[in-house]
């Protein structure tokens, strides 16, 4: 391999990267969305919640099965976040107006990122403490255990079964972070990544000689 054909693949592949850097990829960091029915009434005094492990870091919106009964409810609905169901000290705290919450459909609850919630467990619960019977909104749950790394809670009370939720993390790419996560990949798995390396190689000379031919022609 000459000097030239290094510079050029180096060229690509740097481009590739920096075309990466800056992008934002949402992905899923804990989801229990199989729901067998509805919960009563959120009316004051009660709340609904569910605890799960959260399997990526920049834990940033979790959304919740929820219903209105296809009417406008007033009440506001408070959800809060707490590391677990025995503290009581909020890490996100957010109201929403009850006109706001979806009906047979998720309600998205969205906070800064948290940055080291990889492998932490948390709980979340929802309150409405102005709402009435007739003005409240209920949550999906399943009746059966579906979700092995959480549980439900009623009143702070673990009951059977498991809201209908999905957690989302948000990462977004930088260069050297690109870099350096490839590199580290590369070490753990060398004869892995030189076979894809040659790939890659390659399909960026294939692409190199394609413009330079462009280019000359």
């Amino acid at each position: 391999m000459n000097a030239t054909r290094i510079i050029q693949f180096g060229s690509v592949i740097s481009l590739i990267l920096a075309s990466l850097s800056g992008c934002t990829l949402n992905s899923v960091a804990a989801r229990q969305s199989e729901a067998t029915g509805l919960w009563d009434e959120l009316v004051g005094g009660e709340t609904f919640g569910q605890s799960f492990v959260c399997t990526r870091d920049n834990l940033y919106r979790i959304d919740l099965g929820t219903a209105t009964y296809a009417r406008v409810n007033s009440a506001p609905v408070v959800f809060r976040l707490q590391s677990s169901a025995e503290v009581s000290t909020d890490i996100v705290s957010i109201t929403l107006p009850g006109p706001e919450i979806q009906n047979e459909c998720p309600t998205s609850f969205v906070f800064p990122p948290l940055r080291d919630s990889r492998g932490k467990t948390f709980y979340f619960y929802v309150e409405s403490p102005e709402a009435a019977p007739g003005d409240a909104i209920t949550v999906y749950a399943n009746a059966h255990d579906q979700y092995p790394d959480g549980a439900a809670y009623r009143n702070g009370q673990v009951v059977a079964g498991d809201l209908a939720f999905t957690a989302y993390s948000r990462e977004t790419f930088t260069f050297s972070g690109l870099v350096h996560d490839f590199l580290s990949r590369a070490a753990q798995d060398a004869l892995f990544f030189a076979f894809y390396g040659i790939l890659i190689f390659g399909a960026c000379a294939a692409i190199v000689g394609s413009l330079r031919r462009h280019w000359q022609g």
